[in-house]
C-alpha cells in the first residue's frame, strides 16, 4: 500500500468569508488518499508571509483576499467549488413585504443601489451612520471587523432596524439562526433577478509558492470556477477604478439544457431562438415533453459560459447591463466583446442629447430637444439632476 501524500495547509480563524469552513469540509473529504495537516495562523497577512517563507505547501484564501494582498512569488494551483456568490437581506420579511420607510443597513454600494432600485422608499444607511443614528458609534468603531455584523444582528433583533444586507459567508456566520431572502438572479422571481453580485465573491483558492510540485496537489480544482475566477479578475481589472464598486459582474459555466430551459420557462425568446440551431437537427428516441416543444431545433450538449455585467444610478432609477452566452472555446473573444459593449453602452448612457435642428414628421416636438445623460453614476451628479 503506497504511502499518503503529506500536505500543510495554512489557514486563519473564520473571516466570515467561508474559506475556513469549505477547506476543512474538502481536507475532511481526500483524507483516505491524503494526510493534511491543517496549520492555523493569526492573521492572514502572517499566514502569506509564512507560506513565501516555506511553512507549509498550500494556504487557503478568499479571491479577494489574493486579489489585495502581497502574493509575490505565490501561484493558483486550485479552484474549489464556487459556493453561491450573491447576497441575502437578513430580515423577518421579505424586500417586497418590509413596511415603507424600512430601515436597511448595508455596507456594500452596489448592493444599496440595487436594494433602492427593487424599493425606492427604503431608508438604507451604512453601519457607521446607523451607529452614530442611534448613539452607538464609537462603541461600534471598537469593534473587530468580524464583529460588527454580530452587532447589526443584535440591533434588528431590538428592533432598531428592520434589516440588513451582508454575504453568504457573514450571514453563516451569525451566532444565531436568522432568517434570510437571497437577493439572486431568479428568472422565476422577476422582482429580484437584477442583483447581479459583486465580483469574486464565493470563490476559495488554493495557493502555493511558484514551482510546488504539481503532482503533489489533489485533484479539487473544479474547472467551471477556476475559469469563472479568471474571467471575472479580468473583467474587474478592465474596468474604471470608479466603477468597480458599483458594478456587478458574475460568470458561471453552466449546461446548454439549464440555459435554454431557463430562458423557455422565463419566455426569453430572443435567448432561445439564438441558442437553438434549427438547421442541425437530430432524431432523439423517447423525447420528453420539453424536448417536443421545439422538435426542429438541436440540442448541444456542451456546456456554455454564461456572463453578466451591470452597473446603476445612485437612486437606481436607470441601469446598464450587458450579458453574454458563448462556448468554453470562445470565452475569450466572449469576454472581450461584453466589455466592449459594456464600454459602448456606458458611453452611450452617460452622453448628453444635444438638440436637433432638424424636425422629423410624426415624432413629438421634445424629440428634438436637448437632453442631459440618461446615466449619471456619481451620486452627486445624481443629486443635482434631480433638483434640475
Amino acid at each position: 500500500m503506497s504511502e499518503k501524500v503529506r500536505l500543510e495547509v495554512l489557514t486563519t480563524a473564520s473571516r466570515n468569508d467561508g474559506v475556513r469552513l469549505q477547506i476543512e469540509r474538502t481536507i475532511e473529504t481526500l483524507r483516505k488518499d491524503f494526510d493534511f495537516k491543517l496549520s492555523q495562523l493569526p492573521h492572514i497577512e502572517s499566514a502569506v508571509e509564512a507560506l513565501k517563507n516555506g511553512t507549509g505547501d498550500l494556504m487557503a484564501m478568499s479571491a479577494l483576499d489574493w486579489r489585495n494582498l502581497n502574493v509575490d512569488g505565490l501561484e493558483i494551483v486550485a479552484v474549489l467549488p464556487r459556493r453561491e456568490p450573491t447576497w441575502v437581506l437578513v430580515s423577518d420579511d421579505k424586500p417586497e413585504y418590509l413596511h415603507q420607510r424600512a430601515l436597511i443597513v448595508c455596507d456594500n454600494e452596489l448592493l444599496r443601489r440595487q436594494m433602492r432600485r427593487l424599493r425606492s422608499d427604503l431608508d438604507i444607511l451604512t453601519s457607521t451612520a446607523f451607529a452614530e443614528k442611534i448613539g452607538h458609534l464609537q462603541a461600534f468603531l471598537k469593534l473587530e471587523k468580524e464583529e460588527r455584523v454580530h452587532w447589526i444582528e443584535e440591533c434588528r433583533q431590538d428592533e432598531l432596524m428592520d434589516g440588513f444586507v451582508v454575504s453568504r459567508g457573514e450571514h453563516s456566520a451569525l451566532r444565531y439562526k436568522s432568517r434570510r431572502h437571497t437577493l439572486g438572479m431568479q428568472r422565476e422571481n422577476p422582482e429580484r433577478t437584477h442583483f447581479v453580485p459583486p465580483p469574486l465573491y464565493g470563490f476559495t483558492l488554493l495557493v502555493s509558492r511558484k514551482g510546488f510540485a504539481q503532482s503533489k496537489i489533489p485533484p479539487v480544482t473544479d474547472s467551471g470556477a477556476f475559469m469563472s475566477h479568471r474571467i471575472e479578475s479580468a473583467l474587474l481589472d478592465s474596468l474604471p477604478e470608479h466603477l468597480r464598486e458599483i458594478t456587478g459582474i458574475y460568470v458561471e459555466q453552466r449546461k446548454f439544457r439549464t440555459i435554454l430551459k431557463e430562458a423557455q420557462r422565463s419566455g426569453d425568446d430572443f435567448t432561445n431562438e439564438s441558442l437553438l440551431d434549427s438547421g442541425k437537427a437530430k432524431a432523439k428516441e423517447g423525447p420528453s415533453k420539453w424536448e417536443q416543444a421545439t422538435p426542429r431545433k438541436a440540442v448541444p450538449t456542451t456546456a456554455r459560459i454564461q456572463m453578466k455585467i451591470e452597473t446603476l444610478n445612485f437612486e437606481g432609477t436607470v441601469s446598464a447591463s450587458v450579458e453574454r452566452t458563448c462556448t468554453i472555446e470562445e470565452s475569450h473573444m466572449g469576454m472581450v466583446n461584453l466589455l466592449k459593449e459594456f464600454e459602448i453602452l456606458l458611453d452611450t448612457m452617460q452622453s448628453e442629447h444635444e438638440e436637433m435642428v432638424r424636425r422629423y414628421p410624426g415624432l413629438p416636438e421634445e424629440f428634438s430637444h436637448s437632453r442631459p445623460a440618461l446615466l449619471k453614476l456619481d451620486s452627486s451628479q445624481s443629486s443635482s439632476s434631480e433638483e434640475e
